[in-house]
């Protein structure tokens, strides 16, 4: 059984085996959104990249649900395969496959639906109306499909096949790319070729990741188990955390627009687009780092192989933080030719508010892997509780906090400083956690 090696082999080798592929494929992933916005701010125009940001907060809320199915099937499958129950494993593979189905087709009828009141509720302009409504009612049609491959693309992790899981996402960009300039460049299909590039990239990742487990090379197979609705809600409770991490961001994005809307305008929500695409870059990264290593956690801390986790842990915390800070430097030197592939070059108002944006928010990254890494290490080992808090906090509770109140003392950079605020007060919060959590251990093997 491939994902034996998870409870055997050396951990610093186990960590480049997972970490590299993961990080691979959320960089890739990252990209994903780098290729929207190249085409849809080129080819299409400001307001459509504008109109595609109003529109994100629906679309961060599906990858959010694939995030809490995803990650709560991977940190229950790993644990229990860990203990030697491969019954439960498959019973919870199972599980999680028919609730994404029936969760994602829900969303999807919604998108399609609704969309003129979702695009209401996330504040699209009269101006953007049209273009966030075709964007939503297309990219709809594909939730289906982008969901179950998030649960099969986690599990193949777990599975040992770590490789195989970060080609199913380069695939996903490779397509998106191919789909992009046909429906775009070619076609001239403007917003509505960019929702269904997007559509048909996942639908590609899809088919791969679905595969292995149709041709049995996994222990989990799809014929295999029940559905229990007891698995079902513990398979939400333990990846709520780092769902509501993905939920954060799509709030964060809304609150962002209003803000931006309020005292800059049109012109401060092009601005922030950029900007956002190259945060979401830096956190898949650190995100990718996180979920590689999550699977070697889960197993571990499952086997009762604690010393290992702590390694593990170890291990993940440095490399995030030389992470971070090498996206802080990159993004503080390089800001202005990164931010101008999403802008046409005669947007220069824009593209100045961008670069000067991006420099003061590149500070949050210093400490964000850390906070990421605290996350996912607690969601590995079942315990969504203390995740959820470090979730809430980055952000939530310190980006609405700080949009209130720092744009009234610091003006427009008061905007751009809120999240690294937000991710400075959360590291206090990680490591006060994090200290608990092992202190605790070493109290419970004193007794033993």
């Amino acid at each position: 059984m491939n994902e034996n090696i998870l409870g055997k082999e050396n951990i610093t080798a186990l960590f480049f085996k997972y970490s590299v592929p993961a990080i691979a494929g959320m960089l890739f992933l990252g990209l994903n959104t780098i290729v929207d916005g190249f085409f849809v701010g080129n080819y299409i125009g400001v307001h459509a990249l504008a109109s595609v940001t109003i529109a994100m907060p629906f679309f961060s809320l599906m990858i959010a649900v694939g995030v809490v199915i995803g990650i709560g099937t991977q940190s229950m499958v790993g644990r229990k395969l860990g203990e030697g129950d491969n019954g439960a494993a498959d019973d919870t593979f199972k599980t999680s496959l028919l609730l994404m189905l029936g969760v994602s087709l829900l969303l999807s009828l919604i998108a399609v639906g609704f969309t003129k009141q979702i695009a209401v509720f996330l504040g699209a302009s009269a101006q953007l109306m049209p273009l966030v409504t075709t964007y939503i009612s297309y990219t709809g049609l594909f939730l289906p499909l982008l969901g179950i491959m998030f649960v099969l693309d986690y599990v193949l992790k777990v599975m040992g096949k770590p490789l195989y899981s970060m080609q199913v996402l380069i695939a996903a960009v490779l397509s998106h790319m191919l789909f992009n300039y046909l429906f775009i460049v070619q076609l001239g299909l403007g917003i509505k070729g960019a929702a269904l590039a997007t559509g048909l990239g996942y639908g590609i990742a899809f088919v791969m990741a679905i595969i292995p487990f149709i041709t049995g090379r996994t222990t989990l197979k799809l014929g295999k188990g029940s559905f229990k609705r007891d698995l079902a809600y513990n398979i939400i409770y333990n990846g709520s955390s780092e769902g509501l991490s993905e939920i954060s961001t799509g709030i964060t994005t809304f609150l962002f627009n209003i803000t931006l809307m309020r005292y800059v305008g049109e012109v401060g929500v092009a601005a922030f687009t950029a900007v956002s695409y190259l945060s979401f870059v830096g956190n898949n990264i650190l995100i990718g780092l996180s979920d590689g290593v999550g699977a070697i956690i889960s197993y571990n801390y499952g086997s009762g192989k604690i010393e290992r986790v702590k390694e593990a842990l170890k291990l993940t915390g440095f490399a995030a933080f030389a992470i971070g800070v090498s996206v802080f430097t990159v993004i503080s030197l390089f800001a202005g030719e990164i931010i101008a592939i999403f802008l046409d070059a005669n947007n220069d108002t824009v593209l100045a508010f961008a670069v000067y944006g991006a420099k003061l928010y590149a500070f949050a990254f210093i400490v964000n892997g850390l906070n990421i890494v605290a996350s996912g290490y607690f969601t590995a080992i079942c315990n969504p509780l203390r995740a959820a808090l470090i979730a809430l906090s980055k952000g939530i509770v310190w980006i609405g906090i700080g949009l209130v109140m720092l744009p009234k003392l610091l003006g427009v950079n008061g905007i751009w400083l809120t999240v690294p605020a937000a991710e400075m007060l959360t590291f206090l919060l990680s490591i006060a956690l994090l200290y608990n959590h092992f202190k605790y251990q070493i109290q419970m093997n004193i007794r033993q």
